[in-house]
């Protein structure tokens, strides 16, 4: 998202409004942005703006939650459809009231030509947007996609299938109120045409900073990195997919295999899956990464989802070996056998994974990924397409206002 908006910074004068925690992390974090983009106007609207529940419900949820955790309940079959179907339509109800009065504020003061809405969960924000704006959605993931996927961990329930479709609905509904939807991959691009959209789709891309050369260094394959923290469900579902079908197998065949795990995660998904797997070692949050990854073969076991993973660009830069799903390496031109390998079951992954203890494949699949990244995910690149986006998507405005 960020890079998207520092490919047109010198094109357009750029006005931002997020969240944010009014501490000195954002005061930091905020000095080191505009060092890199001096020109772009910023719109802050702080957590405790909008914190307008009274204390004493706060507490009696926190109270709820702790008792419910304490009784075990929240594992249940019950808790689980409740929390997905939750989270489902969540992502596509109007959004909080004092954030929608931030945003009509900024909109009404400045008058934009076009109005750029990014991420999921802020998708109905179209609801209270103004008439003469273009409004542009970059989709970083499709929701329908992903509902789809989380669907079938459930055997057959009409809640959740009446929530599924619900949202589908209204997420296909809203898109359809944009003037035009931004999607980071031509596959994604063809699942919103199919599946009932009805505006212009344009696919655009995410870049990776790429390093002056690859540092490629000789590895015995046995240390496997995965990076994603578990607030991001699918991470969860995709490491313990791979914990649960191949780790096992895998340490069978040497005992040596070790696993880290990289980002945030709860502290109780790391005591659960920490108890039932050995040498699986969660080193949080790291400020930097190619450091934390060099020198690992790096799975993507991902089951769920779409857009781009980043995680791949990031090894693909580095130089890092990587073994994904099907699933994971979606929309990035990446052949199995070329630049990585691709097992969607157990079986294919390990086996893929031992082959990769092979130097000659390590040092093939690191020169041919990057060759891929350099070609495909360019700085200049991002710009030229975005410029072409916007610029087709004024010169509509303007037929319309002949038009009239």
């Amino acid at each position: 998202m960020f890079n998207g908006i520092y490919a047109v910074r010198n094109d357009f004068e750029v006005h931002i409004a997020y969240e944010a925690e009014n501490d000195d992390d954002y005061l930091n974090n905020e000095e080191e942005f505009l060092e890199l983009i001096p020109n772009a106007h910023l719109y802050p609207f702080f957590y405790d703006s909008y914190n307008q529940y009274p204390y004493w419900l706060r507490i009696a949820y926190r109270v709820k939650a702790f008792i419910k955790k304490l009784l075990g309940r929240e594992n249940g079959k019950a808790d689980k459809v409740n929390v997905a179907c939750a989270s489902w339509l969540n992502s596509v109800l109007p959004l909080r009231e004092a954030w929608l009065e931030h945003v009509s504020i900024v909109c009404n003061k400045n008058h934009f030509d076009i109005i750029q809405i990014e991420m999921p969960w802020f998708i109905s924000q179209i609801l209270t947007l103004p008439h003469e704006s273009r409004k542009v959605f970059v989709h970083h993931e499709l929701g329908f996609v992903r509902r789809e996927l989380e669907q079938k961990q459930f055997e057959k329930n009409e809640y959740v299938n009446a929530c599924r479709t619900f949202a589908d609905k209204a997420e296909i509904g809203l898109l359809n109120m944009y003037d035009a939807v931004v999607t980071l991959s031509p596959i994604d691009k063809e699942k919103l045409l199919s599946n009932g959209v009805n505006v212009p789709v344009y696919s655009s891309f995410a870049i990776i900073n790429l390093q002056n050369t690859i540092d490629f260094r000789i590895i015995d394959g046995k240390c496997l990195s995965f990076v994603g923290p578990s607030s991001h469900s699918p991470n969860y579902i995709g490491i313990s997919w791979f914990l649960e079908n191949c780790w096992y197998n895998l340490k069978k065949m040497d005992a040596s295999y070790r696993l880290k795990v990289i980002g945030n995660w709860e502290e109780e998904c790391i005591k659960d899956l920490s108890s039932r797997y050995s040498d699986v070692k969660f080193v949080g949050f790291v400020d930097n990464l190619e450091d934390e990854i060099k020198g690992t073969i790096m799975i993507v076991p991902i089951t769920i989802g779409s857009g781009i993973r980043m995680k791949i660009l990031e090894a693909c830069s580095i130089g890092v070996p990587f073994v994904s799903t099907s699933v994971g390496a979606e929309g990035i031109p990446v052949v199995s056998g070329t630049h990585c390998y691709i097992a969607d079951n157990p079986d294919d992954f390990v086996s893929s994974l031992v082959k990769l203890q092979q130097i000659s494949i390590q040092k093939n699949f690191v020169c041919k990924a990057r060759e891929m990244v350099e070609k495909n995910y360019s700085k200049d690149a991002l710009r030229n397409n975005r410029l072409n986006i916007y610029s087709d998507i004024l010169r509509q405005r303007l037929l319309e206002h002949r038009n009239q």
